[in-house]
């Protein structure tokens, strides 16, 4: 029998290796599969306030802007999540054509299935979209355009693949980087992809207008689009995972616990409230939420105890993308149907949040072991290279 594929093999040739930790290293870490629910619950979360509660004024909404720093934070979350768990995976030998497959299956028939109901629910809303808004949404390349009613149409949600599609593009090249760099200099380098997305909102400023406003919102659609939308500007967090990765990897385990994640979100979170809105979006929270991957692959490292590995918290973490990519679809028509003028009292609109949710995960495990689960295995499936041990030269 083949030797099982572990994550990262430790560098050689450039580097000397790492220690051999105490036990292997998990191929697979269910505790950031429960994580991920938890990141597509904040974003439910969010949109559930938008839709039920959110009066179109942003100025001094306190909750408003909590909010959207939340759906921000979450996808950013999943930005870097996605970058730590491919390069975890990722096996030497591996072809980019081959990874392609299998990213393409994964993701994109939940998504075509999910924009086929949205025009559907469009329509039946008495809506119209156009073939501008469609076909960029339908081949995932929507976030390249600077224009709101394009990047945020069909099922709005979509955006964030039209940025993992070209992370899964860039993903071949990035990984020979990544395994090429000494060990010793990878949390150097991980921190400096944390300084880049810190950054970022000062450069932006810098090279673009400040007029006009976007929405109410205290900064420009250009400015805003550079910032959260634009695939390569994204790339940094996706990048930043992928580090963590590596070093996590080449370390055998970290010291980083949930005791230190959860304080450093629980401040990030009030101090995004207070600085300027584009450092809201993603630089504030970058490094408590690299905090959490660490401390969710670690405690699956140390095979320590995580209430994130239950089965049903891995069972939520499992139809997390169908439920990302339902729930917008849910809250939008849902709510028409019972509260359209929204007459109803704050206690009738919580109920029918409840309800909603219940239905997004009916919907996302229908969506997930009707669309997804097969056709990954029917349409990702194929030959897979053995790994190879390292020749050390």
């Amino acid at each position: 029998m083949a030797p099982a594929a572990q994550p990262l093999p430790a560098s050689t040739g450039t580097a000397p290796a790492a220690p051999v930790p105490a036990r292997p290293l998990p191929v697979r870490l269910p505790t950031l599969t429960g994580l991920r629910f938890t990141a597509a619950f904040a974003v439910f979360a969010a949109h559930t306030y938008f839709t039920f509660w959110f009066d179109g004024v942003w100025e001094g909404n306190s909750a408003a802007t909590f909010a959207l720093i939340l759906a921000r934070s979450g996808v950013a979350f999943f930005f870097l999540l996605s970058g730590f768990v491919l390069a975890w995976s990722a096996r030497p030998g591996d072809r980019a054509g081959a990874f392609w497959r299998r990213r393409a299956a994964k993701i994109y028939p939940t998504h075509v299935v999910t924009w086929l109901a949205a025009l559907l629910l469009i329509d039946w809303a008495g809506g119209r979209t156009t073939a501008r808004q469609a076909v960029p949404n339908l081949f995932l390349v929507q976030s390249w355009w600077p224009v709101f009613d394009v990047y945020d149409s069909v099922n709005g949600v979509s955006w964030s693949l039209s940025c993992e599609a070209f992370f899964y593009l860039a993903f071949p090249l990035l990984i020979p980087l990544v395994r090429r760099i000494p060990a010793a200099r990878l949390w150097a380098c991980a921190g400096a992809a944390a300084l880049a997305v810190i950054l970022l909102p000062a450069l932006v400023t810098a090279v673009t207008s400040a007029q006009p406003s976007f929405y109410g919102l205290p900064t420009t659609l250009h400015r805003y689009w550079a910032v959260y939308t634009f695939p390569p500007a994204r790339l940094l967090e996706f990048v930043l995972g992928m580090l963590l990765a590596r070093a996590l990897a080449e370390a055998g385990g970290t010291r980083v616990r949930f005791r230190h994640a959860l304080p450093a979100l629980a401040a990030g979170y009030p101090l995004a409230m207070y600085v300027p809105f584009l450092y809201a979006i993603t630089a504030v929270l970058v490094i408590p939420m690299a905090l959490l991957v660490l401390a969710g692959a670690g405690a699956d490292v140390r095979a320590s105890r995580s209430p994130l590995r239950h089965p049903t918290a891995v069972w939520l973490g499992d139809i997390s993308f169908a439920f990302y990519m339902v729930h917008m679809l849910v809250l939008t028509y849902g709510y028409r149907l019972v509260d359209e003028d929204r007459t109803g009292g704050d206690g009738f609109r919580a109920l029918c949040a409840a309800a909603l949710l219940a239905v997004s995960v009916a919907v996302s495990w229908a969506v997930y072991a009707g669309v997804e689960r097969p056709l990954t295995r029917l349409l990702g499936s194929g030959r897979r290279p053995v790994p190879r041990a390292p020749s050390g030269k």
